[in-house]
């Protein structure tokens, strides 16, 4: 929500398996899907926690894949691509077929990004091992991590986020009102 609403550094990453923070996500989540009524499909559904409190809040959740490349951080954890799973439940359905979701690796990925002063930022300075994509867009600074380790993406996360405020950031205020 500050990003959107003050500028900033982004970041996502997988929760540590087994940890409290996957398991408040998770049981929100099956309550959010049951109470939407959610038999089939792909779901992009996002969740907060207060800086307050540290509790977990339900933001949204739309029947789509998530945008900001979080497509790509499942793929970097589990191995699968969440637009061909989508399309294959759809001809599994199409065909009266059921469909079985393939096994998934249990690795750790995460993504930092923001605007960018520059109109091509260079990330090359960035050479950790663990870097699996790099953003390629105008004014944007972005990069993927994946390992087995989620206490290695998390300080590689937050190391990028220190360093991209100093190489690359850059704010645009938001405007006085959206239209959508």
């Amino acid at each position: 929500m500050s990003v959107m609403q003050e500028g900033g550094i982004f970041m996502t990453r997988t929760l540590p398996r087994g940890s409290s923070a996957e398991k408040a996500v998770l049981k929100m989540n099956r309550q959010v899907i049951a109470a939407m009524s959610l038999k089939n499909g792909v779901t992009h559904a996002e969740f907060i926690r207060g800086t307050e409190d540290g509790a977990y809040y339900f933001l949204e959740i739309a029947a789509r894949v998530g945008g900001a490349n979080i497509d790509r951080l499942v793929e970097a954890a589990a191995g699968i691509n969440p637009w061909a799973e989508w399309a294959r439940l759809l001809v599994a359905e199409a065909n009266g077929e059921t469909y079985v979701v393939p096994e998934t690796r249990k690795d750790y990925a995460g993504i930092v990004t923001c605007l960018a002063r520059q109109e091509w930022p260079d990330t090359s300075a960035y050479t950790d091992p663990e870097i699996i994509w790099r953003l390629q867009k105008k004014h944007h600074a972005g990069l993927l991590v994946g390992a087995a380790d989620a206490g290695r993406v998390e300080e590689l996360l937050w190391s990028y986020a220190g360093r991209f405020e100093q190489d690359f950031l850059a704010i645009t205020p938001p405007p006085d009102s959206i239209r959508y």
